[in-house]
């Protein structure tokens, strides 16, 4: 049976579960279509493998098979293009995709895989049962806010940020009456933005830490775990990356492996017991969160496919308000922009999630661009 690959992007923005879900999603399509098998390596996938109980073919001798083939390829090419390409290429043994999945190349629209899919994608239970305990909390219809900031806040990274102005105005379009849960990969911010909850702030719920009962946990090591977990990818969404992390800063140097890994376990003896359950059973805020978002009525999102999987993996979603501006532009086109004037780039870039009936786009200008230095 030949085989493929994905050469899996690790980087601060863009490399989360949402990019997970999404390579999941495009390469079990191919696997389909082309029968070739999915390979990936021990250390890859992990925030999907700490989030779903689906089984993925993991290859314990990955990097010392090299592919036969790097088959690199455009981010707009299509998915029937994509399988085209593949087919040229059928008597080669294992090849290796270089490409960024996308909307656009996940699947073909007609594609029934794609439906059969999503069905499939189960919550481990440990994550779907601290989910379903804080929803039964709620007993009527709940608004779910998803607010990405963290590594959104760096212009480098090209994207748009929402303001508390697209926040707002999407508030205003759904039930003035519903409680409205908080979302986000930056926690710490975000709680302290009060703009966010000024029109009636015993209406909104942020969801902190739901393997403590919503609670912050008073434990400073953990929290800083959560945090450099949370609000980027430098830490390839793992634990024991982020341990290393901690213990490089405070000793303002990579130390030898025999005293990081000393260094690793004192800061393990001191975590509270609910971050040494955390550790060792690999939960995680963003599995426990998406996993939520999946259980609310009516969604409110950012510029995120981590936000476009948490209504699409929703059977419950009513109505979706989406911002209209996604991407700023790339690294040869660093000029700020306050918006993209009437344009739609959201449906053009994940037309396969927003072009529904329910979904509605607001622009979401800048707030960035506003900014006056003194």
């Amino acid at each position: 049976m030949k085989k493929i690959r994905l050469s899996q992007l690790y980087s601060a923005s863009g490399t989360g579960l949402g990019y997970q879900i999404s390579s999941y999603i495009m390469m079990r399509n191919l696997e389909g279509t082309t029968n070739r098998v999915w390979e990936v390596g021990n250390n890859s996938y992990k925030a999907f493998r700490n989030t779903f109980s689906n089984e993925i073919n993991v290859v314990p001798d990955y990097n010392k098979v090299k592919p036969d083939k790097i088959l690199s390829l455009d981010d707009e090419i299509g998915f029937n293009e994509l399988c085209v390409q593949l087919e040229s290429d059928k008597d080669i043994e294992l090849i290796e995709l270089d490409i960024y999945p996308t909307p656009k190349n996940i699947t073909s629209p007609s594609s029934p895989l794609f439906s059969s899919l999503k069905r499939t994608l189960t919550f481990k239970d440990d994550v779907y049962t601290a989910a379903h305990d804080f929803r039964s909390k709620f007993d009527g219809e709940v608004i779910a806010m998803h607010v990405r900031r963290g590594d959104f806040a760096d212009i480098a990274n090209g994207m748009f940020l929402c303001g508390e102005d697209y926040f707002n105005d999407a508030l205003s379009r759904l039930p003035q009456d519903l409680p409205v849960l908080i979302f986000t990969n930056d926690k710490d911010s975000v709680i302290s933005d009060h703009a966010l909850i000024a029109s009636d702030p015993a209406r909104f719920t942020f969801v902190t830490d739901l393997y403590n009962d919503n609670e912050l946990s008073d434990c400073d090591y953990g929290q800083e775990l959560d945090r450099l977990v949370d609000i980027n990818g430098n830490c390839r969404f793992d634990y024991k990356m982020a341990l290393a992390e901690i213990v490089k800063r405070e000793m303002g140097m990579v130390p030898p492996y025999d005293v990081l890994k000393k260094e690793m376990k004192r800061i393990i003896s001191e975590l509270s017991p609910v971050y040494t359950r955390k550790l060792k059973k690999n939960l995680y805020n963003y599995s426990v969160d998406l996993c939520l978002m999946t259980m609310c009525d009516h969604h409110i999102i950012s510029n995120s496919t981590y936000s476009l999987w948490g209504t699409e993996l929703s059977g419950l979603t009513k109505q979706v308000v989406y911002p209209k501006y996604w991407m700023q532009g790339h690294e040869d086109d660093m000029t700020l922009k306050t918006d993209l004037g009437d344009y739609d780039q959201t449906k053009d870039i994940a037309h396969l999630f927003v072009s529904k009936p329910n979904f509605q786009g607001l622009a979401n200008p800048d707030p960035r661009s506003f900014i006056v230095v003194n």
